[in-house]
Formats: structure tokens, C-alpha cells, sequence
């Protein structure tokens, strides 16, 4: 049963601004898909909307625009936010891992993070020096990917000996000494996928570690957006057929 909110000051509203800037174990997501999302995971904790909506069971607060505008980070918000508890992060799941080295821009992030749910990369590590994946802009770009996968963040670089270890192989990128996609035979077996940073690239540290380091064949122009170039390995390594 919905409550009714008309106050900006209301110790609900007060309570969930208090994770606009995603502070502690919660955040704040907004958009009808990205919250129906989080309520199909069971991470809203609360919903607050502009209309009587089914949340399944979750606290629902109708509210004012004033409301909306105050807990939403987009310029023309859909009408409705939810404040969410952040996924406990568990071991590695998948056969398919994908690490970003101190990738920084959020829009980016997010993109990625969605990509990889889109080709069965569970499981994202990020290096200290990433972007927060539950920055607003990451949010808003991961498309709710933040509530299905498993998400290791501050990582030190000495992650990617322990991934070999374990059986991963690891499969660098970079435009120099680096074997063509085209000429790249996929092996069989648990594979991780690193990306780097959008100016730096992948640093020369870890890609002393890996077993392969990658390109993507390309014309007229130096490089690719991480983003981009990250969906095409994404979908080139994915065992999705």
C-alpha cells in the first residue's frame, strides 16, 4: 500500500537524498527501467514515484514533482527513484571476467557494465583509479546491468596474477605489440578480458602480465572509444551464440 509524500523535508525523502552522492551501502537509481529492475534483483529498498505503480512488495511513497526534482540527478526525470542497497559482491561466477584498468569516464562505465551483462561477463573488475560504477552517469548509462552482476571494485593490479591462477586466460589490449583480432585464435577454457584507461590505455604493468595482448584492426583513425572497442571483444570472446 502506497504512503503519500508532500514535503521535501520529510524524513523519507531526507533519508534517501542523503545517498544522492552514494555514500555508504546505498544509492539512488531513477528511470521506470533501471527500478524495475532493481525491484526484480529485490535491492529497492524503497520506490518513490508520481504514481501508484506494482513494486511488489516494496515501501511505495507517492510524491510531488518537487520531490522528484530533488532526488533525481537528470535534467527531465521519468517520475520515479528508488533507493537501493548495493549488491554483496560474491566470488567469481562466470567463464567470462572483464577488468577495466582505471577507466574514468562514467558514461563509459556504464556502458560496459551493460555490454557485459549482454554477453555473459558476470563478473567486472575494476582497478583502483576506476570510475565508481554507482556514480548517477554510470547508473544511468549501465541501464540496470548494476543489479545482475558481480562487481569487484579498488582492485590492485596484482588481481590479474591471481585470475591466472585460477585458469583465466587473460587477454590484453593494446596498439602496440599486439596481435591482430583477426589473427587471434580464441583458446578454450575461462578467458578475461582487459581494457584500459581512455587516454593511457591498458598500464604496461599489467599488460607484462598477460597471456595475449589484442587489436582491433582499423582505418582512418588512431583508436576506438573503450566503449565501442569493448563491445566488439565483448561479443568477439562471448560463448553467446
Amino acid at each position: 500500500m502506497s504512503e503519500k509524500l508532500t514535503s521535501r523535508k520529510n524524513p523519507k525523502v531526507l533519508e534517501a537524498f542523503a545517498y544522492k552522492k552514494n555514500i555508504g551501502d546505498y544509492f539512488l537509481v531513477e528511470g521506470f527501467h533501471t527500478v524495475m529492475m532493481a525491484l526484480e534483483a529485490r535491492l529497492a529498498v524503497s520506490v518513490f514515484a508520481l504514481r501508484e505503480i506494482d513494486t511488489k512488495g516494496t515501501p511505495l511513497y507517492l510524491v510531488t514533482d518537487e520531490i522528484i526534482d530533488k532526488l533525481s540527478s537528470t535534467r527531465n526525470p521519468e517520475g520515479i527513484v528508488a533507493l537501493c542497497k548495493k549488491r554483496e559482491v560474491g566470488r567469481l561466477s562466470s567463464s567470462r571476467v572483464l577488468m577495466l584498468d582505471q577507466v574514468q569516464d562514467p558514461g563509459n562505465i556504464g556502458t560496459l557494465l551493460r555490454t557485459a551483462l549482454a554477453f555473459g561477463y558476470n563478473d567486472v573488475i575494476l582497478t583502483k583509479g576506476s570510475c565508481d560504477p554507482y556514480n548517477a552517469k554510470s547508473l544511468l548509462a549501465s541501464q540496470g546491468a548494476i543489479f545482475m552482476l558481480n562487481i569487484f571494485q579498488d582492485q590492485e593490479e596484482t588481481i590479474i596474477n591471481k585470475l591466472k591462477e585460477d585458469g583465466y586466460f587473460v587477454v590484453g589490449t593494446s596498439l602496440q605489440r599486439a596481435v591482430s583480432l583477426t589473427d587471434f585464435a580464441l583458446p578454450e577454457g575461462k578467458l578475461c578480458l582487459l581494457l584500459g584507461n581512455e587516454g593511457k590505455g591498458v598500464s604496461q604493468t599489467l599488460l607484462n602480465e598477460t597471456n595475449i595482448n589484442v587489436k582491433i584492426p582499423i582505418a582512418n583513425i588512431d583508436s576506438l572509444n573503450v566503449g565501442v572497442a569493448g563491445g566488439i571483444l565483448m561479443q568477439r570472446f562471448s560463448l553467446i551464440k
